[in-house]
């Protein structure tokens, strides 16, 4: 009882930030105090349990075995800290604080980042963090309050909602198409450059085009993301594939072969807990609302008549 009563949840959050980041350093950064603060509240948190709960080592920490049994507490713990946030206090009826989104780089710098703006402006008390890379970050350790994927997610415990398609296509520049050899069909790119991803860092199989039109081509230009691709196409280096919705902000951008596409999903997902979390209902409502307007330039070639 006594241990109960000495512990707080300030000391468990910095054990839940601890366990993710795994070193005093990245837990520091994260929350934006000194290291020392950090040690000397997961010490509290062990006096407090009587228990060690990390093994502190040259390469970071590492949980003990009483640090493994309580971490599904803790999560728990700050899961019903976030309801009682917005329950008690009144929050769920207003759109403040802060909401992290993880997307891919495309669909976040070049979709996402022009819109969100408006939906900041609805509501300006609310702080967006956009995460638009090309790696997924995890629901489960709440490194992201909503993730957008490309791929359903298989199992876990997320609620996840399927989002409209979208297409991609060839695209090249007028100068680049001025300067080489005509293309009347797909075994006509053989003879120009490709641009694509580097293939041993894709982050997702469904991202492996060039193999899905070009079988056997290896692309002369690869980037790692979507962006990076299409900035290479823009400087006329080359021919490369990439979503309508990029292409209709390129006037300069011409669609090569525009008979071929290819049509890909986006997958929403949040915690179940997260779902009457106002903040976030709101901004996946958004974003939904927002894509289901925008469905002519997901899946319509640019300059293509109505």
């Amino acid at each position: 009882m006594d241990a109960t009563i000495k512990m707080n949840w300030d000391d468990m959050r910095f054990f839940l930030v601890l366990c993710r980041s795994r070193s005093f350093l990245a837990a520091a950064s994260a929350l934006k105090v000194t290291h020392s603060t950090v040690s000397r509240r997961l010490s509290a948190l062990e006096a407090s349990l009587q228990t060690q709960l990390f093994f502190r080592t040259e390469r970071g920490c590492r949980l003990t075995g009483a640090g493994e049994k309580l971490l599904p507490y803790a999560e728990q713990l700050e899961a019903t800290i976030h309801l009682l946030e917005e329950d008690v206090y009144g929050k769920n009826t207003q759109l403040s604080g802060s909401i992290r989104i993880g997307a891919p780089d495309g669909f976040g710098n070049c979709f996402l980042a022009p819109r969100l703006g408006k939906f900041q402006r609805m509501h300006s008390a609310l702080e967006i963090e956009l995460v638009a890379v090309p790696l997924y970050y995890s629901l489960a350790k709440r490194e992201v309050d909503i993730l957008i994927t490309i791929r359903k997610p298989k199992g876990g415990h997320v609620i996840a909602r399927k989002l409209p398609s979208y297409k991609w296509g060839l695209f090249a520049t007028k100068n680049y198409l001025k300067e080489h050899d005509q293309i009347q069909c797909l075994d006509d790119l053989r003879s120009h450059r490709v641009i694509g991803y580097i293939e041993d860092l894709l982050y997702d199989q469904e991202l492996n085009f060039t193999n899905e039109f070009l079988p056997g081509i290896r692309p002369q230009f690869r980037s790692s993301t979507i962006v990076g691709q299409m900035n290479s196409i823009l400087a006329d280096n080359g021919i490369g594939l990439i979503p309508y919705f990029m292409a209709h902000s390129e006037t300069d951008m011409v669609s090569v072969l525009p008979e071929y596409s290819i049509s890909r999903t986006f997958w929403i997902q949040l915690n179940p807990d997260s779902k009457r979390v106002a903040r976030v209902r709101a901004t996946i409502d958004f974003i939904v609302d927002e894509m289901e307007s925008s469905k002519l330039i997901l899946s319509r070639l640019p300059h293509a008549k109505a």
